[in-house]
């Protein structure tokens, strides 16, 4: 990423407040806004002056080397640990410490003197990093988030030092780090070596630091105040820090601490949010294996509400092909098979006793009627209402639920964060899937049922219960024109037997239409099962989908965050 391309402090804000709605970045979020911070100064004091933040261990020399490169007493040295306990800056005059003031360090003003063999630089004596007050370490942070650079100063016990592992782990990939290695005056050429190897190594393992690149150096503070250099590398050491505080080398420290600081923000963004796909991942699979194991039983359980309403479908077909039909034998379709019965029956009663036949037919009519309604209304209540009681699909209902909703428990969020429903939701909505799907069997699913059946029907059906009735009706009317011209005249007992005959040959059809619809039925039975499987299978992607919504603004921002920092 090139110094043209680096985004605007201001575009980060929005974007950042935004990302933390996903809930494995709120713990980050002071963090992400110090990096934002951090980030912002270092683009926008690319020419100011450098600071220098002196951190180590207690005994560590730090004071002693911050008035050896001022070239006068400035920072108090002392026997008494820890020596400092705040944030001191030293600066010269007129220098800019408005950031370093308001964060509540004290300010001693300096004038640079000949004796001074780097002064006229912004120094920040911090408190030690291992004092038993933990707030020292706080201190110590706080002014390095202002630093340009980090001399670490060392002792031969300190290298290693766990706490000053822990708190320089912090600032490694953001801050230009210098390692000194102080007191060279007491130790050997083999031992200044092997702890300067051993401070880059650690710098290597725990940072991810190149070794080479680690400027390390053995030095004594105490002996280059009097103007000595035993171990020979304090000069090395000053050339590095007066390169280091040329403007040109300067700017692009801070830019590279402004890199770091935004890279580190992107690379905590990134691990949240490819934390958050695993988990709305997992949780989707979660839900959807839930919802496989219970399908089966939901579809046998709607399969079995389905034949309780086999008579309500049955007669629905009849109706709709009765339709369809014309002639006598759809009079008699739009009856049950009760209703058809009590119709023959009725005819042959006709025959001794007309008033008789005709109560007995008004009566079948009129109890097929009610008994219709009733069917209709029985049928909605078994495959439909009975839901409170509803033991089965609620057992099935809240195992769908149970492995996605421990995910997101083992995750430590709500259910509802990650768009997973409680049991009663779900149950509702399974409800209405059982609702919607029967309405479509008893009205579509019928109506597609039986225009299949009629499209063979109208030419093998129709014409075969019908020409025998044409017959009749043909013969009845040759006999009435052949007494009317020879007579005798037919007697009425001529004409109930013929409609007696009629009858039976419209009720022989409209059963024959019956039993052709029995296909029918099935091919309805079919379709309701059918259409329950998939609307269960629309149930389980909404499921999904309620999941991979969720949290979706977080993770919006949070992929514009990274495509704005890496250029993306």
């Amino acid at each position: 990423m090139d110094e043209t391309k680096l985004p605007d402090p201001e575009d980060l804000q929005p974007l950042i407040s935004a990302a933390l709605a996903l809930p494995a970045l709120q713990p980050h979020a002071a963090r992400l806004e110090r990096l934002r911070q951090d980030y912002a100064r270092g683009v926008a004091q690319k020419d100011a002056p450098l600071s220098v933040a002196l951190v180590g261990a207690t005994g560590a020399g730090k004071s002693t080397l911050l008035n050896a490169l001022a070239g006068q007493h400035l920072a108090r040295e002392g026997e008494n640990r820890p020596t400092s306990t705040t944030a001191t800056v030293f600066a010269p005059a007129g220098a800019d410490l408005d950031a370093l003031s308001r964060v509540g360090a004290s300010v001693t003003r300096y004038t640079a003197t000949p004796h001074g063999v780097w002064g006229g630089q912004i120094f920040i004596d911090t408190p030690d990093l291992n004092s038993v007050a933990t707030t020292h370490r706080e201190v110590a942070r706080a002014a390095l988030e202002l630093a340009d650079v980090a001399l670490v100063v060392m002792h031969r016990g300190s290298v290693a030092e766990a706490t000053q592992v822990e708190f320089l782990a912090e600032f490694a990939r953001r801050r230009a780090l210098v390692f000194l290695i102080n007191f060279a005056d007491e130790l050997s050429a083999d031992s200044r070596e092997s702890l300067k190897a051993q401070a880059r190594k650690l710098a290597s393992e725990q940072f991810g630091l190149p070794q080479e690149s680690i400027p390390t150096f053995a030095i004594s503070a105490r002996a280059a105040r009097e103007g000595k250099d035993p171990s020979g590398e304090f000069g090395a050491f000053l050339f590095h820090l007066r390169e280091l505080a040329s403007q040109a080398v300067a700017a692009r420290v801070r830019r590279g601490n402004a890199l770091g600081a935004l890279e580190e923000l992107a690379t905590r963004v990134d691990t949240a949010l490819q934390e958050t796909e695993g988990l709305l991942a997992r949780t989707r699979t979660a839900l959807e294996a839930g919802i496989s194991r219970t399908s089966e039983g939901l579809r046998k359980d709607f399969d079995s509400r389905l034949e309780l309403a086999h008579g309500h479908l049955a007669s629905e077909v009849r109706r709709q092909a009765a339709g369809r039909f014309w002639g006598p034998a759809a009079w008699g379709l739009r009856l049950s098979f009760w209703g058809a019965g009590g119709m023959g029956a009725a005819t042959l009663l006709a025959r001794r006793s007309l008033p008789v036949g005709l109560a007995v037919a008004a009566a079948s009519t009129a109890l097929d009627v009610v008994r219709d309604k009733t069917r209709a209304r029985a049928a909605e209540v078994a495959v439909v209402e009975p839901f409170e009681d509803d033991l089965a699909v609620e057992s099935a209902a809240r195992a769908a639920l149970t492995e996605a909703r421990t995910v997101a428990h083992t995750s430590g969020l709500p259910p509802e964060t990650l768009g997973i429903p409680d049991t009663d939701t779900l149950l509702v909505e399974l409800q209405s899937v059982r609702s919607s799907t029967w309405r479509y069997t008893a009205t579509t699913a019928v109506a597609e049922a039986v225009s299949t059946w009629w499209r063979v029907a109208r030419w093998l059906v129709l014409p075969l219960i019908n020409l025998p009735l044409f017959a009749l009706l043909g013969h009845v009317g040759y006999r009435v024109v052949r007494a009317y011209l020879e007579g005798p005249l037919l007697t009425m007992e001529y004409f109930v037997n013929a409609g007696a005959l009629f009858l039976l040959l419209a009720a022989g059809g409209a059963l024959l239409a019956s039993a052709s619809l029995s296909g029918a039925g099935r091919a309805v039975h079919r379709a309701g099962r059918t259409r329950f499987t998939e609307a269960l299978a629309a149930q389980s992607g909404r499921l999904g989908e309620a999941v991979e919504n969720s949290l979706r603004s977080g993770r919006d921002a949070a992929r514009r965050l990274l495509g704005l920092i890496r250029g993306r």
